[in-house]
């Protein structure tokens, strides 16, 4: 008994000590990579949002349109509204890109759920990113896909590109469990943001979904 027990216990420390992310190949680009080259370069965007899950015990929705601007290299503002003109957030990011809360509605007022939205963005428009990545590694060399590593406060962050330099995805993790997955449809560019982006929080719960507006439509 005391045999199974132990085996038992020592298959369940491997599994939650196992890496998601395993046989990796660190790759060399013809071409140097910074972060500058992965962020999103615009003067402003529109989406239309949706924000799905639930916080603790309780469940939220939250629909409306998403707006990002950015003020040259001084400023970057994400508000998001209700189609009635409610604002739910909005957030923004100085020239330093500290961060700053602008206001938000009460039922979204939680440090965690700030903290969460903020880290979001931050790796959308690739913001307090350090300049260098920490690597570019493959893990299937069938597919061709490179994983651009940038380390977090917690965790680390990877941005999945093509060979065509098209961002596929960008993966919140950490050595054992995935965190936040984002997916773009189609793929991107570098320096440019997705016709749709969707946003899971594996831990937390919740969804973001994002369609662009045109320009020439909204206007």
């Amino acid at each position: 008994m005391r045999y199974f027990l132990f085996v038992s216990l020592s298959f369940f420390l491997l599994s939650c000590n196992k890496k998601i992310y395993q046989n990796s190949q660190e790759i060399q680009l013809s071409q140097s990579l910074t972060a500058a080259d992965l962020k999103p370069k615009f003067e402003k965007e529109l989406y239309r949002g949706v924000i799905d899950g639930k916080f603790g015990l309780k469940k939220f929705h939250f629909s409306g349109v998403l707006y990002m601007k950015n003020f040259g290299d001084t400023a970057t503002r994400v508000v998001f509204q209700s189609e009635m003109g409610s604002t739910f957030f909005d957030f923004g990011w100085d020239h330093k890109d500290s961060f700053i809360v602008y206001s938000i509605m009460e039922q979204m007022n939680k440090p965690a759920l700030i903290k969460t939205l903020k880290k979001d963005f931050e790796m959308l428009l690739v913001k307090n990113m350090a300049k260098q990545p920490k690597g570019i590694y493959n893990f299937d060399r069938n597919t061709r896909e490179n994983y651009i590593k940038f380390d977090l406060e917690k965790g680390f962050v990877y941005y999945i590109a093509d060979i065509s330099r098209n961002i596929i995805a960008i993966e919140n993790a950490d050595e054992s469990k995935k965190v936040v997955v984002m997916k773009m449809s189609p793929v991107a560019p570098f320096g440019q943001l997705a016709d749709k982006i969707s946003i899971k929080h594996l831990l937390a719960g919740f969804t973001i979904d994002l369609k662009k507006i045109k320009q020439d439509v909204a206007e």
